[in-house]
């Protein structure tokens, strides 16, 4: 029983806590991303930003993918 009950207060949290971003913090998050990949490091390394276009490149060359997922700026 006590597992029915938890679903549903675990959602009220969530919607209630601001789960979801209204458009003025997506804009800003989306201002933190484009500041973060003008960075030297970003062109420096080479990096692929795109997932898939790696993915592709990486099954044609015959090699592995090296990969970094973060939210902190996702948009």
């Amino acid at each position: 029983m006590r597992k029915l009950l938890l679903i549903p207060m675990l959602a009220a949290v969530l919607v209630g806590s601001g789960f979801s971003k209204g458009a003025d913090e997506q804009a800003k998050l989306q201002a933190k991303y484009e500041k973060k990949i003008a960075k030297d490091f970003v062109s420096y390394g080479n990096w692929m930003l795109d997932y898939d276009a790696a993915r592709a490149k990486a099954k044609a060359e015959g090699k592995l993918l090296f990969t970094y997922f973060t939210r902190s700026y996702a948009p």
